[in-house]
């Protein structure tokens, strides 16, 4: 599950609950700091264009340092290992795209907007038209299953997409648009896992599945599982 783009938003807030506040800090101050920090997120875009093109595996600093043209010497500089510097683009990768998707349903007044917002970008992800950030999330299990700093960083991830359904679930409930049949936090587990398991087939370009109508089956789940009691 992941957003359409994983470019960053310019100024999107970090929340405190999201993998974005467990980033890299970029440099405070003037001059050379910032240009410091925007060279080295440059760094971490092109790293994850070229993991989702090649694979967490076979991601080199090398390789890395020709899409990015910063010379290997400065991400070993910026990064330690090249381990370090996958870990280091899955947070940048999954910490824009979660701020950027709670500052936008924090935005909306009307619950189940948030959860159709929350469901379209999540699955659109996964789309193969947007096949970088679909195949980024899927990589980061992969990694993650090996790496336990990935791992901590993927269930972080995780509880972060669910407090966003489970926030718009109560947000519903204390309107009265959805029951109570089900706890918030049960919904938001069911959802999340039918976001995963439309969207691998989905990244796979399954052709008996499509994004739009994926979105709706995930929606009309929802809509069962909320329905107003009575």
């Amino acid at each position: 599950m992941t957003a359409a783009s994983l470019q960053p938003a310019p100024g999107a807030p970090a929340s405190p609950g999201s993998s974005v506040s467990r980033g890299s800090r970029g440099s405070r101050g003037r001059g050379p700091g910032r240009r410091a920090g925007r060279r080295k997120t440059a760094v971490l875009e092109a790293a994850c264009r070229v993991i989702a093109d090649r694979g967490a595996d076979a991601t080199r600093f090398a390789d890395v340092a020709a899409e990015s043209g910063v010379p290997v010497s400065t991400l070993q500089y910026y990064f330690g290992s090249r381990e370090d510097m996958l870990v280091a683009a899955f947070r940048h990768a999954s910490g824009t795209e979660i701020a950027a998707l709670e500052a936008d349903v924090a935005a909306m007044s009307d619950p189940w907007d948030r959860l159709e917002r929350i469901v379209t970008t999540a699955l659109a992800g996964y789309s193969p038209d947007a096949p970088e950030a679909g195949r980024l999330w899927i990589e980061s299990w992969h990694f993650g299953i090996r790496d336990p700093e990935m791992r901590a960083d993927a269930l972080e991830d995780y509880r972060a997409w669910r407090r966003l359904v489970a926030d718009a679930v109560r947000h519903g409930v204390e309107q009265g648009r959805f029951g109570t049949g089900h706890p918030p936090e049960t919904v938001a587990r069911l959802a999340i896992a039918l976001v995963d398991g439309m969207g691998i087939p989905l990244a796979l370009a399954d052709p008996d599945l499509s994004g739009p109508g994926a979105v709706q089956d995930v929606l009309a789940a929802l809509r069962e599982l909320l329905r107003p009691d009575g």
